[in-house]
C-alpha cells in the first residue's frame, strides 16, 4: 500500500513498524530479528503486519528504497568537489556525511548486503547505493586530472576501488568487528583514514 493512500492510523502503524524494524536490524540483525519481534517491538499485530508488507524482506526492501530515495539522492546533490590539492575539507566533509549516513543506517546497510549475493532485488538496491558513492569518487578523480594530478588513474577503475573500500571498511568498522582484529575503533580516526585514503590517492599528499 502506498504511503499516500494510508489513513493517518495506518501511517502511524506503519511507521511503527517500520521504526521498530530499523532498530532491531541494527540491534541485532535482519537474520536475528523475527517477524514477530517486530510487530512486539511496534506493539502492533502481525495481522496488521501484513497490510503492508509481504514478509520481512519486503520490509527492509520498503526501508532500503526509502533510504535510497529520501537520504542518499539529495547528499549526492550537495557535494562540491575539490577547489584545490589543499582541499582537505571537502574529502573530510564527504566521508564524514557517508559515514554518519552509513552509522544510522547500519541495519538496513548490512542486511542489503546480506541478501544481494543470493536475491536480484536487493542486488540492485546495493548496486544503487554502490553508484551514489562511485559517481562522487569518480567525479573527484576527474577534478584531479583538470588540475594536474593522477593522470595516470583510470576514474572508472579507481572510483571503484574507492567506493568498496570505504564500504567494506565502514560495515566492519560499525559492526564492532574490528576491536576483535586489535583495531580500537573510533568515529574520528576512521574518518580521518578514509579522508587521507581518498585524497593521497589522488594527490598523492
Amino acid at each position: 500500500m502506498a504511503p499516500d493512500t494510508l489513513t493517518p492510523k495506518g501511517r502511524q502503524t506503519r511507521d511503527a513498524i517500520e521504526l521498530a524494524a530499523r532498530k532491531l536490524f541494527a540491534e541485532r540483525g535482519f537474520h536475528g530479528t523475527t517477524l514477530a519481534d517486530i510487530t512486539s517491538a511496534a506493539g502492533r499485530s502481525p495481522a496488521a503486519f501484513y497490510r503492508y508488507y509481504d514478509d520481512k524482506e519486503d520490509l527492509l526492501a520498503v526501508l532500503a528504497e526509502s533510504f535510497l530515495r529520501d537520504v542518499v539522492a539529495p547528499l549526492g546533490s550537495q557535494v562540491h568537489l575539490p577547489d584545490s590539492p589543499e582541499d582537505t575539507d571537502f574529502f573530510v566533509s564527504v566521508v564524514t556525511g557517508y559515514w554518519n549516513m552509513f552509522k544510522q543506517n547500519i541495519g538496513i546497510m548490512v542486511a542489503v548486503d546480506q541478501l544481494a549475493s543470493a536475491q536480484e532485488r536487493f542486488s540492485a538496491l546495493q548496486n544503487e547505493f554502490r553508484r551514489f558513492g562511485i559517481d562522487i569518487v569518480r567525479a573527484s578523480v576527474l577534478r584531479a586530472q583538470e588540475q594536474g594530478y593522477g593522470t595516470d588513474l583510470d576514474p572508472e577503475h579507481t572510483a571503484l576501488a574507492i567506493s568498496l573500500l570505504f564500504e567494506r571498511f565502514t560495515t566492519v568498522y560499525l559492526r564492532s568487528d574490528a576491536p576483535t582484529l586489535g583495531v580500537q575503533t573510533t568515529d574520528a580516526d576512521a574518518i580521518k583514514t578514509l579522508s587521507t585514503i581518498w585524497k593521497k590517492t589522488l594527490y598523492g599528499f
